[in-house]
Formats: C-alpha cells, structure tokens, sequence
C-alpha cells in the first residue's frame, strides 16, 4: 500500500513506535507529520534503544528517506541535539528532509508556555512547557517564522530580532525577566546555518516519491484523545494526531491515504 498511516487511538502511550519500526523495513519514506519535541517514539534494536523526539523513526533504515513535515513544529537545539546523538552512535542523518514549510520554535514560545500554565494557578494543563503551544498560536496568528526562511539569512535575521524584541517587551510586561535578545538571534542564526542543507519541499518530493511507486509511512506524536478537535479538550495537544491531519500535516489529499 503506497501511503500508510500510524494513528494512535488513546493518549499515545499504546506503542505505536513498534509499529511504525516494523512497518518501517517495508517503506521507502518516514514521515512525521505533527506535533514537536513534546512527544517522540522509543525503538529498541537489539540491545540498542533510540528515543527520538523529532527526527522520524525511519531514520535507522538505511533506505528510508525521513521526512519532517509541513505540520511539525521544530526546535532546532533539540533538532541538532538528536542528529548528534544519532551521528554518535553511528546513525546517519545525512537523508533526513525538513519541510521548508513547518514552523520553528523559538526560546520565547517556551517562556511564553511557562508564564501562560503558571497564570493558570489550579486550572494548570499539564503542558510539557517545551513552546508548542506557542509556537502553534503564532502559526495560526500569522506571525511564525518558518524553516525556509533561514535560507535567506539577512532576511532570517531581521525578522528573528524583530520577533525577539516584540517578544521580549511583552513578557517582561507579564513580569517574566528579561532575556539576551542578541544572543537568541545569534544562536538562531548558527542553527539557521546548520539547518539549510536539510530543507526541502517535502510536499513536492512526497508526490514525486509516489509517482515514482515509493511507499510511505506517515506517523504522528500523542494520539486520539488528545487531538486539538477531537481529544479531551482543553486537555490536549496543539495539533491533530489523527487521520486527517496526516493529510494537512504532509499536504498528501485523502484519497491518496491507502491504509489507516
């Protein structure tokens, strides 16, 4: 079956990285296609264990193309942390692709998710306090800055600072305490670097790996219960762990979703 998807019926906890490894071996393209670093999968392998937060499980079959979809929101020092551990143990990342079009996460969408579940006093969610949150807020508001944006890098930088600032005023307005703008931008701008030979159209190379008889396996973070819409709502994630949002989350259409 040519695309594939992995969906988790209950909280996430039901052991879908298994799944997704086994099916894996049988598939050309991994596909991540929501959530950020506030989920992952454990694969065990022989006496190896990975746990990986971002980077698709595919990413130990030496055939399988792992992709970072559209849907994904992205935190490039836990990106670039994961690459390096995985490089350390002899894992290449070298095949990975990163939506052009997926969100970043930034230190202040952390800040952001810790001032916003403290003001919540007994009413707290439970946030992991990673700036997914955020980061999807600012995606939806209009204001979020994405991974292709980093191959300009004086345009990059520019709006970074400009986010920074404005970011910057208003939790200090909210009683958090200041943060180095300039070393925020200058980091960013290291990992921006870092980051561009991975971006690519992924929605483009999905549709060109189809047409040419690829096999796709497109996997999500959380689960059912904890989908924005359908989950147990204010309890829940940011994004849509289920079907449909494997087709917003890869810019694959629903007929093109052979086996659920």
């Amino acid at each position: 079956m040519p695309v594939t998807v992995v969906v988790g019926t209950q909280w996430g906890d039901e052991g879908k990285a298994k799944v997704i490894d086994l099916l894996a071996a049988d598939h050309t393209h991994v596909v991540r296609y929501q959530g950020g670093h506030n989920a992952g999968h454990t694969v065990v392998v022989g006496s190896e264990r990975y746990a990986l937060q971002l980077v698709p499980s595919g990413i130990l079959y030496p055939h399988v193309t792992p992709v970072i979809g559209n849907g994904v929101v992205v935190d490039l020092v836990t990106l670039f942390a994961e690459i390096d551990r995985l490089e350390s143990r002899g894992v290449s990342c070298e095949r990975l692709a990163v939506s052009s079009l997926a969100h970043l996460i930034f230190p202040w969408h952390q800040r952001r998710d810790a001032v916003a579940e403290a003001g919540r006093g007994d009413a707290k969610i439970g946030t992991t306090l990673k700036g997914i949150g955020p980061a999807y807020a600012d995606k939806a508001s209009r204001t979020g800055v994405r991974v292709g944006e980093v191959l300009d890098a004086a345009a990059f930088a520019r709006k970074v600072a400009e986010r920074a600032r404005a970011e910057h005023q208003q939790l200090v307005a909210q009683g958090d305490e200041a943060f180095d703008i300039d070393g925020v931008v200058s980091q960013s701008l290291t990992l921006a670097e870092r980051l561009a030979p991975y971006v690519t159209d992924t929605v483009g190379l999905l549709h060109d790996a189809l047409d040419a008889g690829a096999q796709l396996l497109l996997e999500g973070a959380q689960a059912t219960f904890l989908d924005l819409d359908h989950g147990t709502y204010p309890f829940v994630t940011s994004s849509n762990p289920t079907a449909g949002g494997a087709c917003a989350g890869t810019g694959l259409g629903p007929r093109l979703l052979d086996r659920i």
